[in-house]
C-alpha cells in the first residue's frame, strides 16, 4: 500500500472515533449523491429541451463508466479500507474491490462531459461539486481510499475526452447510422418484441447460472453488483425517456405517475428502502413509520391513476388483435415482475435449508441456488429494458404499419 494513500486516508477518514455530526453528513452524501445527480440531470432535461440529447448521452456515458470501472476493479483486486481493518464500514457495502471508485468514475465522467459543452457548464459544475463531495464522503465512511477516488476521476476524464473526440466525426456517420438502425427499430415496434426479448433474457440467465461460479464470478450477481447497478441505471434512463420522448396519448399526469413508479423500482433495486427505512416497520420508531407512509403515498396515488387509465384503455381494446404493441409489452412487464417476486423468495428459503448454499460452489444445492439467483437478477434487469421498449413502441406509433413513418420522424 502506498504511504501517501494511507496518509491521506488517515487524514480524511472518520476511523474508529468519528464525529457524529460529520459522519452523519458524510453518510448522507455517500448514500444519496447519486439520486441528487439524477434529479439535477432530470431538471436540466425538463427545463432545457434542446439539451435533452446531451443529457441522454451523459447518462449513457455514466452507465458505460460504471461497467468499465467495475471490470477494472475486479481485475486489480484492491481491497477497501474496512476490508483491511483500517476503518469500520460506516455505511453498508459489499466485499468487492474498490480501485477505481465506481461512484467517482460515473460522476466525474458526467461532470467532465457537461463541462465540455458550453451551454451545460453550469450543470456540469454542480455535478463536479457533487462528485468531489461524494469522493470525500466515501473516504470518510471507510469504503474507499483516496487513490480509489483519484483513479475514478482519471477514468472519467479519459472517457469524457474519448467521447469528445468521437463527437468530431459523428456528423459524418449519422446518416449511415440512421439507415442501419431503421430495420431493427421496425422490428422492435412489433408487439411480439416484448415476449421475444424476455426469452433472450431467459436464455442469458440460464447461461450465466450454469457458468457460475466456474467461469463467472458470483460477484456479478450479488447485491449492489454489476447486474443490479445496470438495472438501476436503466430505470433512470427510462425515467429520462418518459420525460423527454413525445408520446401523443400520455398527459402530464400520466408521465408523472410513470416516473414515480419507475423511480420506486429503481430505489427498490438499489435497496434504498433498506438503507433508510429498515427491514421491518413493526418495531420501528414513529418517525420512521411516518417517513415510510410519506414515501408510499405518492406510489399509491400513481399506481391508482395508472390503473384507472389502463382500465379505460383496455375497454377500447377488447380484442387481442386490436391491442397496441406497447400494451403487450406492459403485460409482459407485469408477468416478469410476478416471476421475479417468486424467484426472490426461493434462494432465501433454500439457503435456510442448506446453510452453505453459496459457499459450497460445486454442490447440487449451490448449483440450483446460483441458477435461481441468476434468473432473479437478470429478469429484474429485463424490467427496465421492457419499459424502454414500451416507450420506443409508443413513440414509433404503436403498430407495425406506422413504424417506418415513426422511424423517419425520429431521425428528422
Amino acid at each position: 500500500m502506498h504511504p501517501l494513500n494511507l496518509a491521506l486516508f488517515d487524514a480524511l477518514a472518520a476511523g474508529f472515533s468519528p464525529s457524529p455530526a460529520v459522519l452523519q453528513l458524510a453518510s448522507a452524501i455517500a448514500l444519496g449523491s447519486s439520486w441528487a445527480c439524477a434529479a439535477v440531470l432530470a431538471w436540466a432535461a425538463w427545463r432545457r429541451a434542446a439539451q435533452r440529447p446531451c443529457v441522454l448521452a451523459v447518462l449513457a456515458a455514466g452507465g458505460a463508466a460504471s461497467l468499465i470501472s467495475q471490470e477494472i476493479a475486479a481485475s486489480v483486486g484492491m481491497p477497501r479500507p474496512f476490508m483491511m481493518g483500517l476503518s469500520p464500514a460506516h455505511v453498508p457495502h459489499g466485499l468487492r474491490a474498490g480501485l477505481p471508485s465506481t461512484h467517482a468514475s460515473v460522476m466525474f465522467t458526467m461532470a467532465f462531459m457537461l463541462l465540455l459543452r458550453r451551454s451545460m457548464r453550469d450543470v456540469g459544475l454542480v455535478i463536479l461539486a457533487a462528485a468531489v463531495a461524494t469522493g470525500w464522503a466515501r473516504i470518510h465512511v471507510g469504503i474507499h481510499f483516496p487513490f480509489d477516488v483519484a483513479a475514478g476521476a482519471l477514468l472519467g476524464a479519459a472517457i469524457a475526452a474519448a467521447l469528445f473526440a468521437m463527437q468530431a466525426i459523428a456528423p459524418r456517420l449519422a446518416p449511415q447510422a440512421a439507415a442501419t438502425l431503421a430495420r431493427p427499430l421496425r422490428a422492435l415496434a412489433d408487439g411480439r418484441a416484448g415476449p421475444c426479448l424476455v426469452l433472450v433474457f431467459v436464455f442469458a440467465a440460464t447461461w450465466v447460472g450454469l457458468n457460475t461460479p466456474q467461469a463467472i464470478g458470483p460477484a456479478v450477481l450479488e447485491e449492489n453488483g454489476p447486474v443490479e447497478k445496470s438495472t438501476v441505471l436503466l430505470y433512470l434512463a427510462a425515467v429520462f425517456c418518459v420525460l423527454t420522448v413525445r408520446v401523443a396519448f400520455l398527459s402530464r399526469p400520466d408521465r408523472l405517475a410513470i416516473c414515480v413508479l419507475l423511480l420506486a423500482f429503481a430505489a427498490r433495486e438499489a435497496d434504498w428502502h433498506l438503507a433508510h427505512l429498515g427491514t421491518s416497520l413493526l418495531e420501528a420508531p414513529l418517525s420512521r413509520i411516518l417517513a415510510a407512509m410519506a414515501a408510499l403515498a405518492p406510489l399509491a396515488i400513481a399506481a391508482g391513476w395508472l390503473a384507472r387509465r389502463a382500465w379505460c384503455a383496455s375497454r377500447a381494446m377488447r380484442a387481442w388483435r386490436q391491442w397496441r404493441p406497447e400494451a403487450t409489452t406492459l403485460l409482459t412487464f407485469a408477468a416478469v415482475i410476478g416471476a421475479a417476486i417468486i424467484l426472490d423468495q426461493l434462494p432465501a428459503s433454500l439457503a435456510g435449508q442448506q446453510p452453505g448454499l453459496f459457499t459450497a460452489g460445486s454442490s447440487p444445492a449451490a448449483f440450483r441456488g446460483y441458477l435461481m439467483l441468476s434468473f432473479e437478477e437478470i429478469l429484474e434487469l429485463a424490467l427496465p429494458v421492457l419499459a424502454l421498449l414500451a416507450i420506443l413502441q409508443a413513440r414509433l406509433g404503436g403498430s407495425r404499419d406506422s413504424a417506418p413513418s415513426g422511424i423517419s420522424r425520429s431521425y428528422a
